[in-house]
Parts: C-alpha cells; sequence; structure tokens
C-alpha cells in the first residue's frame, strides 16, 4: 500500500514538472521596456562648472 502511495505521489509531481502548472504550455514572450533618453534631458542648458557649483551648494546645505 505504502508503494503504491509513493509511486503515485512521484508520478503526479514528474507529471506535474513536465506539464507546469497551468498555460497549456503556451509561452509568453515579455518585451523590455523601451528605452528612454531622458538621461540628457536633466542635464540641458548647464555646463560643468555650473553643475558643479550647484552640487556643491547642495552639499553645503545638506551638511548643515
Amino acid at each position: 500500500m505504502k508503494m503504491t502511495a509513493y509511486f503515485l505521489m512521484c508520478f503526479s509531481f514528474c507529471a506535474l514538472s513536465l506539464t507546469g502548472c497551468g498555460g497549456g504550455g503556451e509561452t509568453k514572450v515579455i518585451e523590455p521596456p523601451a528605452a528612454v533618453d531622458d538621461d540628457e534631458s536633466a542635464m540641458d542648458g548647464i555646463d560643468d562648472d555650473e553643475y558643479n557649483k550647484a552640487m556643491e551648494e547642495s552639499m553645503n546645505q545638506q551638511g548643515g
């Protein structure tokens, strides 16, 4: 009796692992989100010196 129960349990695990849990074997392709080129927009119209000055002021305000 125990051997039959073990066999059925093993068979059910093997059958589920081959077929999965639903979906009928269909696969889905999940595409990555479209690339956004907003990195440049934050720095438009500012040169390196202005950026560095703004960063120093920001750090001084946070530091107290």
